[in-house]
């Protein structure tokens, strides 16, 4: 995408701020992605190496001294070296996201060991919301916040003992509060709000393992159904074709099991929005849901086809009709 099309999608008053962002990203040099690998492998190495001699010294009986260390200095080396395109910074700043995130770690395990197992879903949490600000690395953010919406939901679930449409609504939940941070363009808590459409699909997972040999069609199918009839019969309301859409996407989301109706919602946003890594990850998300209904499913084999078959036909006949 252009750097005229990304201005027209941030707010005008933070328009010059983002110019200058991007006439800076362009006059970086750019690193071919082979030696990318080659000087991430190497900090990989160098940097578990280093963690694993300083359990050899006899000070460090504990994980928090080490943990601490790694953490200032991978906060340091992360702040001393800006990404100005050169292959030294860019060595020296995954060498010290990979010492934060090792610091990080090995705090977790100390408070692990400190609260036990059962306050798990505390200490992630915690660790996730103090090394959100401190540190600006995608990986970073997503990777403790996607763990700390995953052990929240499990707890969540194993204390409510929800079923299947508990599940569904929390999937929802955090469905919609991740939509809203893309939708708002808040570029700051992507790796947030990638996070809890993680935990969406983890809670579709665990639901749909849980209920492998049930039917998986239930209430959340029949909200899903209002909410995409009602969200295209507002789309589509100068076209003479409205309610064939309505009508289709209406039936997909009511046929269809939650997780990939989910899934088809994220596609269609990352589309909407121009975040292919949302699109990408919609696709894959669709693919996992599409499998997963089609063995819990007790119907015969006909059937079951016929349950696919039948929305993809639907919506290419759709698509041929607004297409003329």
């Amino acid at each position: 995408m252009d750097s005229e099309r990304i201005l027209q999608q941030v707010e005008p008053s933070l328009r010059p701020q983002a110019k200058v962002f991007l006439q800076e990203q362009q006059q970086k040099p750019s690193l071919s992605f082979l030696l990318r690998a080659l000087l991430f492998v190497g900090a990989l190495f160098g940097a578990v190496l280093l963690i694993i001699a300083s359990s050899l010294h006899l000070f460090f009986t504990h994980f928090w001294p080490r943990g601490v260390i790694f953490l200032v200095a991978g906060w340091v080396l992360l702040h001393r070296w800006r990404d100005d395109g050169s292959s030294k910074a860019l060595f020296l700043r995954q060498l010290g996201g990979l010492f934060a995130l090792g610091g990080q770690i090995l705090i977790g395990l100390e408070l692990a060991r400190w609260l036990g197992y059962k306050y798990r879903w505390l200490e992630i949490t915690v660790l996730a919301g103090v090394s959100y600000p401190l540190f600006r690395s995608f990986f970073n953010r997503f990777f403790w916040c996607a763990l700390a919406v995953s052990l929240c939901c499990y707890k969540v679930i194993d204390l409510l003992v929800l079923g299947v449409n508990g599940c569904g609504v929390m999937s929802l939940v955090l469905f919609a509060a991740g939509a809203w941070m893309f939708i708002k363009r808040r570029f700051t808590f992507y790796p947030l709000a990638y996070a809890l459409l993680w935990g969406c699909a983890w809670v579709g997972g665990v639901d749909a393992f849980a209920h492998w040999k049930e039917e998986v069609l239930n209430g959340i199918n029949i909200v899903l159904a209002v909410f995409v009839g009602g969200y295209l019969y507002k789309v589509l309301a100068d076209n003479k074709q409205r309610w064939l859409g309505v009508a289709a996407g209406a039936i997909c989301a009511f046929v269809l099991n939650w997780p990939s109706v989910l899934a088809l919602a994220a596609v269609y946003l990352g589309h909407r929005l121009r975040e292919s890594l949302l699109e990408w990850a919609g696709m894959a998300a669709l693919v996992c849901g599409l499998t997963v209904f089609y063995f819990s499913l007790e119907m015969s084999l006909t059937l079951k086809s016929v349950f696919l078959i039948g929305p993809g036909l639907l919506m290419l006949w759709a698509r041929s009709a607004y297409a003329k």
